[in-house]
């Protein structure tokens, strides 16, 4: 009796697995690979790895391999860029075309589809991210992401103005382990503290002049912080060696006069042993 409730409970697990693998089957033909896209690096003037803000950027991408095994035999392609001016190009078969948004594709007949891009990255005054520099989907009954080429957007100055920040913000921290290490230790720093206050209120009107728009301004302010914050660990190491001179001015005042002691109690027993 358990050898056939174990062979019944076989049969139905091996039934159920096989409906399973049918559905997920079925699951995965609802998005099939319509086209195969292919794309070289895109064409720009870099700046830290990201475009630079005003240069000319140029794309291309390939259509082929069209599935002919989609209903109406058409699909529409939709294209898009944050690029200014943005000029766009196609061919069929080789054969240009005037490039619209949508542009339908007849699948029976197309057997390579070429889209080019040329457009002007957009000006920016602080860094941005995920800038779309092109972007293609297809519409069939849904639609589908072809090719999504997002980049970051900068420029010299405003990397050098994130690069100065930077250094400001390891300055003052360098600059508070210090102060903190010598107030610990019980030396006066309110010299150093003063110029620690004001590098980070020049680090401040960094971080703001930044996101203002003011590159030029950032990089100033935060040489300002770094300059006071520098000055700040060199304060609180001042301080601290200044202390350290003292503690060894006391200790060597403190031998000379138990050394003085010394002798001063080996004259007098001698003395009273009437030894001179």
């Amino acid at each position: 009796m358990l050898t056939k409730k174990l062979l019944f409970s076989l049969i139905l697990a091996f039934f159920l697995m096989s409906i399973c693998m049918s559905v997920s089957g079925v699951v995965a033909k609802e998005n099939p690979e319509f086209v195969k896209v292919t794309s070289p690096p895109p064409k720009y003037e870099a700046v830290s790895g990201m475009v630079k803000n005003g240069s000319v950027v140029s794309i291309s991408v390939v259509l082929t391999n069209f599935s002919k095994e989609i209903e109406g035999n058409k699909s529409e392609l939709f294209f898009h860029s944050d690029l200014e001016n943005p000029v766009w190009g196609i061919s069929i078969n080789g054969l240009p075309k005037e490039c619209s948004s949508p542009f339908t594709i007849d699948h029976r007949k197309v057997t390579e589809a070429r889209i080019t891009l040329t457009g002007k990255a957009p000006e920016v005054n602080k860094r941005k991210e995920n800038v779309t520099l092109l972007n293609i989907t297809q519409k069939i009954k849904e639609e589908y992401s072809l090719i999504d080429i997002k980049r970051g957007v900068t420029s010299e100055i405003i990397e050098d103005a994130i690069i100065a920040m930077d250094e400001a913000q390891k300055k003052i921290e360098s600059a508070n382990w210090t102060i903190a290490n010598a107030t610990k230790a019980g030396v006066d720093v309110s010299e150093a503290n003063t110029n620690f206050e004001t590098a980070n209120l020049y680090l401040k009107d960094a971080n703001d002049a930044y996101w203002g728009g003011r590159a030029e301004d950032s990089i100033e302010a935060a040489r300002n912080a770094s300059h006071y914050a520098e000055l700040a660990k060199e304060k609180a190491e001042s301080a601290v060696g200044s202390m350290k001179y003292r503690n060894y001015g006391i200790l060597a005042a403190v031998v000379i006069i138990a050394i003085v002691a010394f002798v001063f109690l080996i004259r007098q027993r001698r003395r009273k042993r009437g030894i001179y």
